[in-house]
């Protein structure tokens, strides 16, 4: 299951460039089962990384995935995967991920 949402600001579109990049970058990569994309943007508003705090802003995500491209990784190593499959988003104004990265074993306990 493959789930995309905005909290917090329901005049924003549901997925802009960011979102769209993030889900489709992660599912080619890891194949999930379960793939959840929040976009907390809004509630960081005025905060660094999201200064002007625009409906619109792509800053800061959080992020559940379930793939059992993870297994024997530590949780480190999972995130350093991720954070490697999006460098460009990163480097373009992504300021701010909440990883949480199990394999499907995990998500079944």
């Amino acid at each position: 299951m493959i789930h995309i949402r905005r909290s917090m600001s329901a005049s924003a579109p549901a997925q802009g460039p960011i979102a769209a990049a993030i889900n489709r970058k992660l599912t080619e990569a890891l194949s999930p089962t379960h793939l959840n994309i929040v976009n907390d943007s809004a509630k960081h508003a005025g905060h660094a990384g999201n200064p002007g705090g625009g409906p619109d802003a792509e800053t800061h995500f959080r992020v559940e995935i379930v793939s059992d491209s993870f297994k024997g990784k530590l949780p480190v190593a999972r995130h350093r995967l991720i954070y490697d499959l999006l460098k460009d988003e990163l480097a373009a104004g992504l300021h701010a991920l909440q990883l949480k990265t199990k394999t499907s074993a995990e998500a079944a306990r």
